[in-house]
């Protein structure tokens, strides 16, 4: 397999997500002498966010690449995503893009890119770390900082809530972010072979009104249940006025971004996986 050098590793593509700007801003010079062979450069993606401690300014930059084709002049993310993308461009490079999650998701990384490289690197980095997972979410309309190369992921670690720090959040994402570039680093001598991945199928969005307006929550008995199996009836929701909801699956499938509060205007309510063995 040919190797990667150039190493891109973004953090605070979204604001108040703490952890990816203090690993850039704090473990830059660590991890530049602990991975010599590799050309890292650390980036704060979004700093306008930062310094409102806000999601975004304008728009949400990690979906803004898909709109790069249009004019949007009052945007500062819409700016932001094309000097992103100009210095993705400018070089072959493998992209990593810090993110938080106030779900209890655990050490997750997401893969956008159907590239035997990026399921090495994973296949690799599993090795060491065998509790973090691997989520398969396709991208087909690039809108995600980290699709913005063909060698890539995202790293996903919670719970953790917006604009703080957790001491257990930050030192996963770091320990991720080492073993990621471990495999990077060993690209030319990686083999393939399998890799359990959970690929996402489904969006399920919360209870709703006439008016739709949200009209219920997650199931206390549901909320934290990220990555365990449901088949057939389950109860994720109740209403306001206290009635179970119920839903159904055909198979075995695994629930994942419960909760998750960056995703409440669009009432996303979580996602669902089918979890399965890969081979490259």
């Amino acid at each position: 397999m040919k190797a990667l050098k150039k190493v891109l590793i973004f953090g605070g593509t979204h604001g108040n997500e703490w952890t990816g700007i203090y690993a850039v801003k704090k473990y830059a010079e660590s991890l530049s002498q602990e991975f010599k062979e590799l050309d890292l450069h650390f980036i704060l993606a979004n700093p306008e966010a930062h310094k409102i401690n806000k999601r975004f300014k304008d728009e949400d930059l990690n979906r803004a690449f898909q709109f790069l084709h249009e004019d949007r002049p009052d945007s500062y993310e819409h700016r932001r995503a094309k000097e992103l993308k100009a210095l993705i461009d400018a070089e072959a490079c493998f992209v990593i893009d810090l993110h938080t999650t106030t779900s209890n998701m655990g050490n997750t990384v997401i893969i956008s890119h159907n590239q035997p490289t990026n399921f090495h690197v994973a296949r690799e980095m599993t090795k060491s770390l065998p509790d973090c997972r691997v989520i398969v979410s396709p991208d087909p309309s690039k809108k995600y900082l980290a699709s913005q190369s063909d060698f890539g992921m995202m790293i996903e670690v919670g719970p953790v809530a917006n604009g703080v720090l957790s001491g257990e959040v930050l030192e996963g994402t770091v320990q991720v972010l080492k073993e990621v570039l471990r495999g990077i680093s060993t690209l030319a001598t990686l083999t393939g072979g399998p890799l359990e991945i959970y690929e996402e199928i489904e969006d399920i969005f919360y209870p709703q009104n006439e008016n739709s307006e949200l009209d219920g929550y997650i199931h206390p008995a549901f909320q934290g249940q990220d990555f365990k199996p449901i088949e057939g009836r389950y109860t994720p929701f109740k209403t306001f006025d206290g009635k179970e909801v119920s839903l159904e699956t055909k198979e075995r499938l695994y629930p994942i971004f419960i909760n998750e509060a960056a995703y409440y205007p669009q009432l996303l309510a979580f996602t669902l996986c089918r979890r399965k063995m890969m081979n490259f």
